[in-house]
């Protein structure tokens, strides 16, 4: 488990290309999900959310809802994708 860092131990993530610092190492699905749409484009929004460079055991994988993952202090990297129900 995650201990919260103090701002001089920000945690740095990238979402989408985009630095963001977050409270915490223990990142969530929703979390990652809010933070590359503030917005959903529609209520029937699904998203994929995939990672790399995290801490140990799992470095990279995929997030689902309910998921997190422990990010490193600066570097671990999210990429959201949107799509729709057809």
């Amino acid at each position: 488990m995650s201990e919260f860092t103090t701002p001089d131990e920000e945690v740095m993530i990238i979402v989408n290309g985009e630095p963001i610092p977050v409270q915490s190492e223990e990142v969530s699905y929703q979390e990652v999900v809010n933070l590359a749409y503030p917005a959903p484009p529609s209520p029937e929004t699904l998203f994929t959310v995939t990672y790399r460079n995290a801490e140990e055991p799992k470095r990279e994988g995929s997030l689902v809802p309910g998921q997190s993952v422990e990010a490193k202090k600066k570097g671990t990297i999210f990429n959201v994708k949107a799509t729709t129900k057809s």
